[in-house]
């Protein structure tokens, strides 16, 4: 009488492993696919970010930035069309391009001679013609304070350049340096911000030009790349896709070692 084996049909454990990992690891590649694509892309894209000038290219797109919850900017107003002067807040925008940015939101800003003058309620900003910042005057340097607006008067050799205050005019010398309390002689035209159609319209490209700033394509991507786009559950989401991606790499290996004895067989 012989013994019998007790499990003749019981499979050892790496058949039973293999049975395991074969689907799972088929299932989970297809699924985490378009996930590594997109992973893969944004990762190259993200390591030459600079080559491509991703790190200083703004979005531009309303509704991304509105997923992003940037808003538009509190005040915005044309000084100027030809060349393009406004503001956004504390943004100075000369020729579509920031160029300063102020300690208050900005009051006003015109051209004056050969230069730009810009005010907030504590201070004044002189710039170049290509918007470089050449001075800024304060308190400190006998500025008026409480700002309200600008004014041109024209003269017979020039113009005057005119500050109104909380405690009355002021005007300056010719070269911007000292302030002396004064009326003007005829009627000064304070500056004040246009309100057209084609000011309008300039506003709203501004407005969302102001809020691209805040915003690259660089952040984007890494966003992207992480899954922090959509938030906690587009990290859980990566997360869970980085776990696949461990579990296919040692179900595979362990596939591909448990192949090989079949193949000497063979």
């Amino acid at each position: 009488m012989t013994n019998k084996p007790r499990h003749p049909h019981r499979k050892p454990l790496w058949q039973k492993l293999a049975k395991i990992f074969r689907p799972w690891h088929r299932r989970l590649g297809i699924a985490s696919a378009l996930l590594v694509v997109m992973v893969a892309v944004t990762g190259v894209l993200i390591n030459h970010s600079n080559d491509f000038a991703l790190d200083s290219a703004h979005v531009h797109q309303g509704w991304l930035l509105d997923h992003y919850g940037i808003k538009a900017p509190g005040r915005v107003a044309i000084f100027e069309t030809q060349p393009l002067l406004a503001s956004s807040d504390n943004l100075l925008w000369l020729k579509g391009k920031p160029v300063l940015e102020a300690q208050g939101p900005l009051l006003g800003a015109l051209a004056y001679g050969e230069h730009y003058v810009a005010i907030d309620a504590q201070h004044l900003y002189l710039l170049s013609q290509d918007g470089a910042l050449l001075e800024q005057q304060g308190r400190a340097t006998g500025l008026p304070q409480n700002l309200r607006a600008l004014g041109l008067l024209p003269t017979g050799d020039g113009q005057q350049l005119w500050l109104d205050t909380d405690s009355g005019s002021y005007l300056s010398d010719a070269d911007l340096i000292e302030w002396q309390a004064a009326q003007p002689l005829v009627a000064l035209d304070w500056q004040a911000p246009l309100a057209d159609d084609k000011s309008h319209a300039l506003i709203q490209e501004l407005s969302l030009s102001a809020r691209a700033m805040h915003l690259t394509w660089e952040r984007v991507l890494l966003d992207l790349h992480s899954g922090r786009i959509v938030g906690l559950a587009g990290s859980l989401m990566m997360d869970l896709v980085a776990l696949c991606l461990i579990f296919m790499a040692i179900s595979g290996l362990y596939l591909w070692q448990q192949a090989k004895p079949k193949k000497r067989r063979k």
